[in-house]
């Protein structure tokens, strides 16, 4: 597994989002939806990309896909390795998956929200609303 080097990067603003999802009109669509709504979304087809991002700019949260295809990672090993980064304590995380009770069985204690897909684009605004407002940085 490749190593992604220390995170010291600082908090960025609370609106910051990563989309990881492995299917391009997939992300690319929720992207747009949440740049519509006021936030500021990066989106990679990886979790290897999305934590390499890290490394200079903290989200608000991470979105992203349990099941990626792509790349050396799955999205439980992208949010063990992102809970275990002190500078990342704050970064929320939310999985989309279509098998959610698997998600909540295996590994739900990592995320703070779990979505099953098809996702509804309103419920995924609403629910990074909830897990930022229980954001306690100043």
């Amino acid at each position: 597994m490749r190593s992604c080097g220390p995170m010291s990067a600082s908090p960025t603003p609370r609106n910051r989002i990563i989309v990881v999802d492995d299917d391009p009109e997939a992300r690319e669509a929720f992207a747009e939806f949440l740049r519509m709504r006021g936030f500021s979304v990066d989106d990679f087809d990886t979790a290897e990309k999305a934590l390499d991002s890290m490394s200079t700019d903290l989200p608000a949260v991470v979105v992203m896909d349990i099941n990626l295809s792509r790349g050396m990672m799955t999205g439980y090993d992208a949010a063990r390795r992102i809970r275990a980064l002190p500078s990342a304590e704050t970064v929320h995380l939310v999985a989309m998956s279509g098998h959610a009770a698997e998600v909540v069985e295996k590994e739900g204690a990592l995320f703070d929200a779990i979505l099953t897909k098809p996702i509804d684009a309103d419920a995924l605004v609403l629910t990074l609303q909830r897990v930022i407002a229980k954001d306690t940085r100043p």
